[in-house]
């Protein structure tokens, strides 16, 4: 070896310069090469060399940068790759064998960057921790106990006064928390080779990786609902870290031949919830609803599959938030979407019941979808309305992560610009909350943890519709919810309204 060249043999050798270029060890490149050659070179070559305890410095760095488990690491520079996981995203099911041959790790990314990369969505964790994009978290079991200290005592029980208290200072969405797990991280999300494999359609690398003893422990493991918390401190596996799982990649790819195979041939559950990330745990029907482009042909199809399983448990909720699917339907604000999902579940628009929040299908529809449509600058609304019905998961109303917005205010996050209602969203809005009263089964009087009522969010919203608000005091109860119904701030709707 010269100063500048790194011999692999008489064909192929390497620039010391440009060694990590992209980002990308001379084994992640070339296992995304469809010619094996160059991958067949290096792996030989660190068979030979791999472990030569002779080699010193430079020159052992370099020769174990060639492992075929030699990973780049998401905590230090912002992606989750093996030289495993470029050959599957590459669909080379050559070059995934040639790995798993070497010695491969089947999983694609080690146990401890999936421990590193799931403490960002534990429940109760530090703030810092929703920024932690270029440096190590504090281990699991210390960011479990700092969220006890807060009161969390398992990652699944219900909300504590302290996070309901939480929520009144900020914005954040009817679903989750208000520090919305991985959206400020500038990395890409951490998945194992099965998960790559799923995304990308192939069921015969999938087949591959299990083969090879890739975890898939917690996928297929069936879950009782009574199970506190699926990620069992010193037993945790890389497949219970995983904030999503095979199941949701095929889907959210559109790919139904991959959900299918998922389904009837691996034996995969279509109710499996990612606990690992406890506050956007979606089972894979509300992660559809949710998460996914609906417009996708692919995705429509998968969910059409989805709903005539079996096996499915469609009123299934997420844990924490206890939100039913049909609250997701009903926040598109899509009347179509809601009659149709209603009518193939069990139920129907009854089965939604209300969230941990106390939200029925009629709060969730009179919601604003972000902070500036409502009328911040009345006093009232901007004590009284803090919930978003958007399903966005790029959407901030802080720059900085709670409670950092609080204690270090920037000039950007002053008076908001608002953001009426445009005509197609009066309509949709308008249409979905008619369908709910006709439906019948919607009680105007419910309050939520806020004590604010659906009226209230509508009173806060700027240019609502007023014939919606006039069809809602006209139900039963309406009127008297309008008059003298108080929140957790002594406001009624007529108040915020009048302001």
């Amino acid at each position: 070896m010269d100063q500048f060249k790194f011999k692999i043999n008489d064909r192929f050798s390497i620039d010391q310069s440009d060694w990590y270029k992209q980002d990308k060890t001379p084994t992640i490149r070339a296992a995304g090469k469809a010619d094996p050659a160059f991958l067949e070179a290096i792996l030989a070559y660190y068979a030979r060399y791999g472990n030569d305890e002779s080699l010193h410095g430079t020159k052992r760095h370099q020769i174990e940068t060639l492992s075929p488990n030699y990973t780049i690491s998401g905590a230090i520079n912002g992606l989750w790759e093996s030289p495993l996981t470029a050959a599957i995203r590459a669909n080379l099911p050559h070059n995934v064998r040639l790995l798993l041959d070497a010695g491969a790790d089947p999983n694609g990314i080690q146990l401890r960057d999936m421990e590193d990369y799931s403490v960002r969505f534990i429940r109760g964790r530090h703030f810092q921790d929703d920024v932690s994009s270029f440096s190590m978290c504090a281990r699991r079991a210390l960011v479990l106990e700092q969220a006890q200290a807060k009161g969390i005592s398992q990652q699944l029980c219900p909300l504590t006064q302290t996070e309901l208290d939480e929520r009144r200072r900020g914005f954040p969405r009817f679903w989750t928390e208000p520090n919305l797990p991985g959206q400020r991280l500038r990395m890409d999300r951490a998945l194992t080779g099965l998960e790559v494999a799923a995304k990308i359609g192939s069921p015969e690398i999938f087949g591959i990786l299990r083969a090879a003893g890739a975890d898939e422990s917690a996928w297929v493991k069936p879950t009782s609902d009574n199970e506190a918390d699926q990620v069992q401190e010193g037993s945790y596996s890389v497949s219970a870290l995983s904030r999503s799982s095979p199941v949701h990649e095929a889907i959210e790819a559109g790919n139904q031949s991959m959900f299918r195979y998922l389904l009837s041939s691996c034996g995969y559950s279509p109710n499996y919830l990612p606990r690992a990330a406890s506050t956007i745990c979606l089972p894979p029907l509300s992660y559809i609803i949710a998460c996914c482009d609906l417009t996708n042909s692919g995705v429509q199809r998968c969910l059409v599959d989805l709903l005539s399983h079996p096996q499915l448990e469609p009123n299934l909720r997420t844990p924490v938030f206890n939100v039913h699917v049909l609250h997701f339907a009903t926040a598109h604000h899509d009347p179509d979407l809601l009659l149709w999902l209603a009518a193939s579940i069990p139920g129907g628009l009854g089965s939604a019941g209300t969230t941990a929040l106390g939200h029925t299908l009629l709060h969730i529809a009179s919601l604003p979808l972000t902070s500036n449509q409502t009328a911040l600058y009345n006093p009232d609304v901007a004590e009284s309305i803090h919930c978003a019905r958007t399903l966005d998961s790029k959407w901030f109303f802080h720059i900085l992560p709670s409670p950092l917005h609080i204690q270090f205010p920037k000039p950007q996050e002053g008076p908001r610009k608002p953001q009426p209602l445009t005509d197609s969203q009066r309509q949709a809005q308008n249409a979905t909350i008619q369908l709910l009263l006709q439906w019948g089964g919607i009680d105007v009087r419910a309050e939520d943890v806020d004590g604010n009522t659906a009226l209230h969010y509508l009173a806060g919203t700027i240019n609502v519709s007023e014939d919606i608000v006039e069809m809602v005091r006209q139900a039963d109860g309406g009127e008297e919810t309008w008059e003298n119904a108080t929140n957790c701030h002594g406001i009624t709707p007529r108040q915020m309204w009048c302001k």
